[in-house]
């Protein structure tokens, strides 16, 4: 039986890794410009190297309920961190482009394991204490995703080489995982994938729809924002980022307090006010043409946006159609085909009509979002 301390640390160690997984995408992130001057990558052999690292991330998503079943979050999550550090070393040494490709796969994986199995962990936490944690925990990923760009930025501005950068950055993710995994939760969990992917039904299909557009959403904000601001709205490319790190901020914060408003007023009430007001965030960012307003509209979506993914992982641990390990690989993998696909498509469309027409595309997925989360969160009474 565990101890109100031991509990604590299962929660602290949680939440820990899921800034680990945010630390470790950014510093991949800002390792690419350097790589691509190291080995001479043209624009577009870059992209395939882009891919390569998703490509490895959504395979190993595939398999990841299977190995924490099998392994148990603690096992899984200590290999994922582990790779991370050693993967970004070896990305800084490797000869050529087509080992870089082979070593982006492994990275990808790792942060593909890392991603599901922080979650299966944190829902088996949360069943454990019974509480609604998801919202805070997710909260530290975005944490750990500017610390890392923070963290890389400050050690370049001493003029240290950047691989000594990534190294005294990979020795920070190893130190957290050697001292916070042995408080992960260690059960081996109930899975029916064996080594595959277990075809997903029923409910898990559409949480997992619900998630795609979540994860489609917030996207869109980061991969073309800045664009959109400076083609569409005419903001001077100085300020193009402040939309985005307006969003992000806002989207942070609401995810600290998104477990104390879950529980108080429930999580079909807290997304049927918070999804609106991502959507009149959208309409502003659509017709306002400029200045204080349209920057306030991105903080609208943060807001709105923040604790739609939480809610549904949460509802995760709930459902009884689905073991919780294949559940939650089910749902990590068809969100990530969506983030995958959905820079492309949005791009496309922006090329062929305009940017607006891709966000106005954006604002009607926001909507049909909508109607799917009031409609299913109602069919569970919660």
């Amino acid at each position: 039986m565990l101890n109100k301390r031991d509990i604590l640390w299962q929660i602290y160690s949680a939440k820990a890794f899921y800034f680990l997984g945010g630390f470790g995408f950014t510093s991949w992130a800002s390792l690419i410009p350097f790589l691509k001057r190291k080995l001479q990558i043209p624009d577009d052999h870059l992209g395939f190297l882009l891919l390569a690292v998703g490509l490895g991330a959504l395979i190993m998503m595939m398999l990841a309920g299977s190995i924490a079943g099998r392994l148990g979050c603690r096992r899984s999550l200590t290999a994922a961190g582990l790779s991370i550090a050693v993967v970004l070393n070896v990305l800084c040494y490797v000869p050529a482009y087509t080992a870089a490709l082979l070593v982006a796969v492994l990275l990808g994986s790792s942060l593909g394991l890392l991603d599901v199995v922080v979650n299966i962990n944190g829902i088996f936490i949360e069943r454990k204490v019974r509480k609604r944690l998801m919202s805070g925990m997710q909260a530290m990923w975005s944490l750990g995703n500017f610390a890392g760009a923070a963290f890389f930025a400050l050690l370049l501005q001493f003029r240290l080489p950047w691989q000594g950068v990534a190294l005294a950055g990979a020795v920070l993710i190893a130190a957290c995982v050697f001292f916070f995994s042995p408080h992960l939760h260690s059960e081996r969990n109930e899975s029916r994938g064996g080594s595959h992917f277990v075809r997903p039904k029923g409910t898990i299909v559409f949480i997992g729809l619900i998630c795609t557009i979540s994860f489609l959403v917030e996207g869109s904000i980061n991969d073309w924002s800045g664009v959109f601001m400076t083609t569409e709205k005419g903001i001077d490319i100085s300020q193009s980022g402040l939309g985005l790190t307006l969003f992000t901020a806002s989207a942070f914060l609401s995810r600290l307090t998104g477990d104390s408003l879950t529980m108080h007023i429930g999580p079909r009430r807290l997304l049927a006010f918070s999804l609106p007001i991502a959507f009149v965030g959208f309409l502003g960012i659509l017709l306002i043409g400029g200045g204080s307003l349209l920057f306030v509209s991105y903080v609208l979506i943060g807001i709105g946006c923040a604790n739609t993914v939480p809610v549904f992982y949460s509802l995760l641990g709930t459902q009884k159609e689905m073991p919780i390990a294949d559940a939650v690989a089910a749902v990590s993998t068809i969100g990530y085909v969506g983030i995958l696909l959905a820079p492309a498509v949005l791009g496309f469309i922006g090329r062929a009509f305009s940017l607006t027409i891709s966000f106005t595309l954006v604002t009607v997925l926001l909507i049909i979002m909508t109607v799917m989360a009031m409609r299913l969160l109602g069919k569970f009474e919660v």
